[in-house]
């Protein structure tokens, strides 16, 4: 068969082998690369020159013959059905090269998948107490009727029952300063922060970020036409801008864990922030992601609870504390900037759905959501614990950043090390561990030191434990070949 060279397969593909045998085989007659009446290769010798099983084989020429590509013959073998009439124009086309991602075809969509070790900042979804959830989503159907399915023109800000909970709730476990009215309930924290770019910057206004930070928070401000301002991390977090760094419009920062190197912001930088906001009129946005999640110690109070000049705007998820796709988060909206803030959303959403909003206003009124954060501080920290355990006994050549709690954990490489091309090892062998770099800005990323960021979270022990022994001759592997950093290249970016 002189296409059988054409034919390949890639095991690490979502489509099954015999759907990626037949789909390129039918490719092949469609195209006129076989023609009608030509004879295939045995099921046996496909197989063995593919190395799959004669199954696959078997299976794929079955699916063919019964779409009417191939007829099979006792005795005869297969070949390509002599009712399909081509053109000699289409014959004489070059068959298409399939595409690294193959189109889908109805029903024939890629299953969804869990996150693979070991991505940072996921929860897991296997701690949610899913029944619970749909008891409480069933009562509001109950309560409310189809009334909850149709627009409702006064929530465009959020389910009233909603905000006033998310309210009660930041009053009394993060300390923070506000009316249920100045609750806004968001599409996660990402549609909080592209909404606070919008409403607060201008072209050319400078905004001051942590560096390394959140990739998308920075996107966010310079789609609004912002310049970044990179602002360094220490032991005790953000350095505070200094006057060399000219007028800040906004600071970002995320002070009860810095992301990604986890340290947290300290209380004599936490007033310093807070004083420069207030001289300069400037506003800080605290992205508060993962604050619940503090092991060993009650979780730090808020920077906007220290604050008596109204200037920091408070944002948070529920994402990374239930689960990813509920996609509801929150913001704190200082009451001039209120006003402006609803109207922009309104230009962005109506409201977002009314039943996940009211099925989490029952889950915190009832007090199960309590429940779940407490069940998961416990499960998490026991994660980390084993986690850094792992490291500590496979004598690697790297240093681990603080620990405290969160959802991951920085692994510092030796001076000099390309995390970049670490990073791509991984990810060669099935890991999602990204780099430290990753997260810095292409002006500072040479200058940041080398290291990994690895989530824990979202893998039970055993799966740490079978990951992690993976994943250690990797590593080790990495120590030994790969290079020292070179120039950065141009980063995309990626989901915290």
């Amino acid at each position: 068969m002189r296409t059988l060279a054409d034919l390949s397969i890639d095991r690490s593909s979502r489509l099954t082998l015999q759907d990626q045998l037949a789909r390129q085989i039918r490719d092949l007659i469609q195209s006129g690369a076989l023609a009608p009446g030509e004879a295939l290769p045995s099921t046996r010798d496909l197989a063995a020159e593919l190395e799959v099983s004669r199954n696959t084989a078997i299976y794929a020429y079955d699916r063919l013959v019964s779409e009417g590509y191939l007829d099979a013959t006792p005795r005869s073998g297969v070949e390509v059905s002599s009712t399909i009439a081509l053109t000699r124009h289409a014959r004489r086309q070059p068959a298409v090269r399939a595409p690294a991602t193959p189109a889908t075809t109805p029903g024939d969509h890629p299953p969804l998948r869990p996150p693979r070790p070991f991505r940072p900042c996921q929860p897991d979804i296997g701690l949610f107490p899913l029944l619970t959830w749909n008891r409480l989503r069933s009562r509001v159907l109950r309560q409310e009727g189809r009334n909850i399915l149709h627009y409702q023109a006064d929530c465009i800000a959020g389910l009233p029952a909603l905000r006033e909970n998310v309210a009660t709730y930041l009053r009394d476990h993060r300390g923070v300063r506000c009316d249920w009215q100045q609750v806004v309930i968001t599409s996660g924290s990402q549609q909080a922060l592209f909404l606070l770019s919008m409403l607060l910057l201008g072209s050319r206004d400078q905004v001051y970020m942590e560096d390394p930070g959140y990739v998308e928070a920075r996107l966010a401000c310079l789609n609004a036409g912002a310049r970044i301002v990179p602002g360094a991390i220490d032991e005790q977090g953000l350095l505070p801008p200094t006057p060399a760094a000219g007028r800040i419009a906004l600071v970002y920062t995320t002070p009860s864990r810095q992301f990604p190197t986890g340290v947290s912001l300290s209380l004599p930088r936490r007033l310093a922030l807070i004083d420069f906001a207030g001289r300069t009129k400037c506003w800080i946005v605290e992205d508060d992601y993962d604050s619940e999640l503090r092991y060993g110690a009650r979780p730090l109070p808020s920077l906007q609870s220290l604050d008596n000049s109204g200037r920091v705007i408070y944002a948070g998820t529920f994402s990374k504390l239930l689960f990813p796709s509920l996609r509801l988060g929150y913001v704190v909206v200082p009451e001039p900037l209120l006003d402006r803030f609803v109207a922009l959303k309104h230009l962005n959403d109506d409201h977002l759905p009314l039943l996940d909003q009211a099925t989490l206003a029952l889950f915190l009124e009832s007090g199960a959501f309590y429940s779940h954060v407490r069940r998961c501080r416990r499960e998490y920290a026991a994660r980390q614990k084993l986690f850094l355990d792992l490291f500590a006994r496979a004598d690697l050549p790297v240093t681990l950043g603080n620990a405290d709690g969160g959802m991951n954990v920085v692994a510092f490489l030796p001076a000099g090390a390309d995390d970049d091309a670490w990073s791509r090892r991984l990810a060669e062998a099935g890991f999602d561990v990204p780099a430290l770099s990753h997260y810095a800005m292409a002006s500072t990323a040479a200058s940041t030191p080398p290291g990994l960021v690895f989530g824990f979270t979202a893998f039970p022990a055993e799966l740490l434990r079978s990951a992690f022994q993976r994943m250690l001759p990797v590593l080790r592997r990495a120590a030994l070949e790969l290079p020292h950093r070179a120039a950065q290249p141009a980063r995309k970016p990626r989901k915290r």
